[in-house]
């Protein structure tokens, strides 16, 4: 086995100093570190012109046809995205044109809807004056028609009364009596008229009156709807 020789290097200060770190960074002192570089020299692990310069790089060894196969791509590519961009903005065009296209509409259709609208309500006030009109006559021939009711002319007291007794005495006309329960509880203008004898016309006269004839009003007076017999 050949004995271990000594090789001897010249280096600046501060290569060195800076060698040494990087040592100590892997965890090794400056000797192990180029022993074992030396050894993967001489392996073949570390390619030997890269370190003295003398062979090509990767980035230098890439040759022509790749470059300009790249250059290629890169032209074709660029004609892609000019194609994209005068697409986009045709159809930025056609969509503005769209766009106006419709307000335009819109615009048209909101003043039909408006003028539609004002049609309605001119004919939706018209209608509601003529049934406002409508009602004022119905309500003043309601209250012509409850005034008469209320307040019907008077009868002369002379032919009434003749005409009462006349029925009152009449073969045709049967007095009916009543319980005294019933005459408590107040009798009909019917129940009335069987239990005097008369026409139930005559009572219904009484009740728009509000009393009856000086012949039976001693008698006879109207509490609500029904007639009671005086105490």
């Amino acid at each position: 086995m050949a004995r271990d020789k000594l090789i001897t290097i010249r280096i600046e200060g501060e290569k060195r100093e800076a060698f040494n770190q990087l040592a100590k960074a892997q965890n090794t002192d400056t000797a192990s570190l180029l022993y074992d570089f030396i050894n993967q020299c001489l392996d073949g692990r570390i390619d030997i012109s890269l370190v003295t310069g003398k062979g090509q790089r990767i980035d230098n060894r890439l040759d022509t046809n790749r470059l300009d196969k790249l250059e290629i791509a890169t032209q074709r590519l660029d004609n892609r995205i000019d194609g994209i961009e005068t697409t986009t903005q045709r159809l930025a065009k056609r969509l503005d044109d769209w766009i106006e296209a419709i307000d335009d509409r819109l615009t048209d259709c909101d003043q039909g809807l408006s003028e539609k609208i004002i049609t309605l309500e001119h004919r939706i006030n018209a209608l509601s004056f003529q049934l406002d009109r409508q009602d004022r006559q119905e309500i003043d021939t309601m209250e012509m028609t409850t005034q008469e009711i209320d307040n019907p002319p008077p009868s002369p007291p002379a032919i009434e009364t003749a005409i009462e007794d006349t029925l009152g005495t009449g073969s045709e006309t049967e007095i009916v009596s009543l319980s005294p329960s019933a005459k408590r509880k107040g009798l009909t203008d019917s129940e009335l008229a069987r239990h005097l004898g008369i026409d139930k016309s005559n009572i219904t006269r009484w009740k728009q009156k509000g009393e009856p004839t000086q012949k039976y009003r001693e008698t006879w007076e109207l509490r609500g709807r029904f007639w009671h017999e005086k105490d």
